[in-house]
Formats: structure tokens, C-alpha cells, sequence
């Protein structure tokens, strides 16, 4: 399990399993992280947002067809 949010005792202790995870993940890189979880998505459709100073905005949306292609649709802001 991670201890991420436990009280840290000292930056000392941070650096010093820092390195141990370092060095086992150099030696093993193939090893599990029982404390990870996999996700895998398969997003339907997807959005972009670009920001423009004359708010004249890009938004481009992606959308997943019947046969697996994206379709590229540009919307408006």
C-alpha cells in the first residue's frame, strides 16, 4: 500500500526511499505495483479547446463513427 498523506519524518527519509524505488525499478522494470490500478478507455468522443485573446476560441470535438474512424467536427465557441 503507498503512503501518500502519512506524516513524513524528515526530506532525509523521502530521498532515501526515492532512491530505493529508483534503483528497484531499474533492476526490475517489469515488476507489478500491486498498488496501481490499469484503467483502459475507449472514449466515444473527445474535445479540444483552444483559447484565442480575441475569444474567437477553437473548439474541435472528435467522434468515434459506426466503423471505428473519428469524425472532425469544428464547433463553435
Amino acid at each position: 500500500m503507498g503512503r501518500q498523506s502519512e506524516v513524513l519524518d524528515s526530506p532525509a527519509a523521502l530521498a532515501q526511499a526515492s532512491e530505493a524505488a529508483w534503483h528497484r525499478a531499474e533492476a526490475e522494470p517489469d515488476a507489478p505495483v500491486p498498488t496501481w490500478t490499469l484503467y483502459v478507455l475507449e472514449p466515444a468522443e473527445v474535445e479540444f479547446f483552444q483559447g484565442d485573446a480575441r475569444r474567437r476560441h477553437v473548439r474541435l470535438r472528435y467522434r468515434r463513427t459506426a466503423a471505428g474512424d473519428w469524425t472532425r467536427e469544428l464547433l463553435w465557441p
